[in-house]
């Protein structure tokens, strides 16, 4: 059908609209992964450095002789135990050496050496703990650590900071499974969204696609004058029902306006288009319940019916009557009468639709030859010659 290519377009259209939406989604969620990434490295940091900050705060006190060093320390591992921010934050503590002084959920690990302990990867994170905090002072590390009730190795991101006058390392981290975890819960929210909206744009679209699918299919098959069909869509109609299975076969009647050109010499064009537009109506009136009605060029008109060559004469009789006993009222004090001349023919098996149109115009015109408002059959007609 001629509107296939446009709902191909419109269905191409909403899934390069789907596509991008759902590319956009991913390309927000990038960044948006990597601006939380950066605010809880930020977190992070931020957390270590208030620990370190009580940590010089302790030391100071050792220096001005209000705690030993032994005292201060734990003092330090006791406040620091029990401090916890976020769902999973936490502190740990170790040496330079690679012990660890105090880890709240691996209580095991305490007094024990890690500077050999590998990652499910093989690296040895304690080294790079160490390696990162001599080097720079401070800085990330990342490895896979159980999480706290969890036996679970789940990738860890840390930031470790040291404590030159004890040697000490502190560090606190962030599990990049809980970071991920809320970046799938936002993508699966936008997913809904974006289905949700795309959906209701399948919806509207296809509300508009049907709206503006039958104003194109008006504007294309229809006559904006007679509201009759255009001679484009007869000549596409026209052999479709030719090869259509009927048990009458398929007859055209051929209308033609008399003196039409008067009419607009007399009224003017635009009175012409109102005799031109009542007339068209007479005739889909009396064609009930026939529809298939042409404007075919001007003042001339076609029909297609499935009938006998005497029901059609019967139609365009009522049509030709109907036509002559209008009155058009051009004003309080003038009227006048118009008259329609017709041509019958008949399909026969080896006609094509042209051949058809063709032979019942030439019996419009045999009607028009004797006198006007008459109608004239094919088999009135048959082998005369044209005159």
């Amino acid at each position: 059908m001629r509107y296939s290519k446009f709902k191909k377009h419109m269905l191409t259209l909403s899934l390069v609209s789907l596509i991008s939406m759902i590319v956009l989604l991913f390309v927000i969620v990038w960044h948006l992964y990597s601006a939380i990434l950066k605010e809880r490295k930020i977190l992070i940091h931020s957390q270590v450095d208030t620990v370190m900050s009580l940590m010089h705060e302790v030391y100071e006190d050792t220096l001005e002789g209000k705690l030993t060093k032994v005292e201060a320390q734990h003092q330090f591992l006791e406040y620091i135990e029990k401090l916890k921010y976020s769902d999973n934050g936490y502190f740990w503590v170790l040496n330079t050496k690679g012990v660890m002084l105090m880890h709240p959920y691996n209580k095991s690990s305490v007094g024990q050496s890690l500077i050999h302990s590998k990652d499910k990867d093989g690296k040895f994170f304690v080294k790079a703990f160490i390696t990162t905090t001599q080097h720079s002072g401070s800085g990330f590390v990342s490895y896979y650590w159980t999480k706290p009730g969890d036996d679970v190795l789940a990738q860890k991101l840390s930031y470790v900071a040291l404590f030159k006058p004890w040697g000490w390392i502190v560090g606190t981290g962030l599990y990049v499974s809980d970071l991920n975890r809320e970046i799938v819960s936002q993508i699966y929210i936008g997913l809904l969204i974006i289905i949700g909206l795309f959906l209701l744009s399948i919806f509207v679209s296809l509300q508009l696609y049907k709206r503006y699918l039958t104003e194109l299919r008006e504007v294309a098959i229809f006559d904006r004058l007679t509201r009759l069909y255009r001679r484009s869509y007869l000549d596409e109609i026209g052999p479709r029902m030719l090869k259509e299975e009927h048990s009458l076969p398929l007859s055209v009647i051929f209308f033609d306006i008399d003196f039409f050109k008067k009419v607009n010499d007399q009224y003017g064009h635009n009175y012409g288009d109102n005799v031109l537009s009542a007339i068209s109506s007479i005739i889909q009136k009396e064609l009930l319940p026939h529809k298939n009605v042409f404007r075919y060029g001007g003042e001339e008109m076609v029909a297609l019916l499935h009938a006998t060559e005497e029901e059609c004469r019967m139609f365009a009789e009522k049509v030709r009557f109907t036509t002559a006993e209008h009155v058009f009222h051009y004003s309080d004090s003038e009227h006048f009468h118009i008259t329609i001349s017709a041509g019958v023919a008949i399909a026969s098996p080896q006609d094509s639709f042209s051949d058809i149109v063709r032979r019942a115009d030439r019996c419009m015109y045999f009607a028009k030859a004797r006198g006007r408002n008459k109608v004239v059959t094919e088999s009135e007609v048959r082998g005369l010659p044209d005159e």
